[in-house]
This record gives structure tokens, C-alpha cells and sequence, in this order.
């Protein structure tokens, strides 16, 4: 298994992978733009996503965004391929990111909050739409 920060030759596959686990009636998804394959571009091309391969295949992506007024990133989407969930891939390509401080941002009524609960991400804040979640590595 190799973790690393995706490149141009990348593309393709991960807007792939993203489309085959990003679901668009998830009550998680927060922004139709999750599925914009442009922004997906910039972001490889500024450096911001992490991949995760095994066997020569995109296992695992996050985008993000590291906010330049508090040195948080934003976890902007990620997704772990079904038959890997639960190995803590997550956090090993969050580590990959070379920060800290990570932020993600879920729908009050999502049961994604459950995840962030279950492992370990520290309720920040609420509006009256969102919760915004902390994970300190």
C-alpha cells in the first residue's frame, strides 16, 4: 500500500473513484461541488489531494484545503473504497498532508456524524445547519 500526494497523471482515476463512492443523495454531502471534476483538477494541481493505492488502484482520496488565517485544513471530500473501510486509511492520508489540525464540515441531521463521533473528531461548533468537526493528530 503506498500513500501519497496525487499528481496530474491521477486524474482521471480519482475522479473516478470519487464518482464510484460518492454518492449524491448521501445526506453527508454538503456542496454540489463535491462532484465538480474542474475543482478536483485545481486541487491535484495545487497539491491538496491525497491518494491512497493498493494493487495499483486508488483505494482511498481526501481533498483539502489547508485555510491560511488559522494553519486548519478543510477536508473538503474523501472517500475509502467499501473493502477497506475500517483500517484507518482516513487518518494515515490525513498524516500525509503534513498538518496538524483538521476540520470537516456535516450536516446537522447526516448520520455521517456517527463516524466523527465513533472515531475520535471533537465537536467544534454548531449553526443551524452543520456541525463542524476537529481531528487534532
Amino acid at each position: 500500500m503506498e500513500i501519497k500526494l496525487a499528481n496530474h497523471n491521477n486524474t482521471e482515476e480519482i475522479t473516478h473513484f470519487f464518482g464510484k463512492y460518492l454518492d449524491s443523495t448521501n445526506d453527508a454531502i454538503t456542496s454540489r461541488e463535491f462532484f465538480c471534476p474542474f475543482g478536483l483538477k485545481v486541487a491535484i494541481k495545487r497539491k491538496q489531494v491525497i491518494i491512497c493505492i493498493f494493487h495499483n488502484q486508488i483505494i482511498g482520496a481526501i481533498r483539502f484545503y489547508p485555510r491560511k488565517t488559522d494553519n486548519i485544513v478543510s477536508v473538503y471530500q474523501f472517500a475509502i473504497a467499501t473493502n477497506h473501510r475500517g483500517k484507518k486509511l482516513f487518518q494515515q492520508m490525513l498524516i500525509m498532508t503534513g498538518y496538524k489540525m483538521f476540520e470537516v464540515l456535516c450536516p446537522l441531521k447526516s448520520e455521517f456524524n456517527n463516524y466523527y463521533k465513533k472515531t475520535k473528531w471533537i465537536l467544534k461548533k454548531q449553526n443551524t445547519k452543520h456541525n463542524y468537526w476537529i481531528l487534532t493528530s
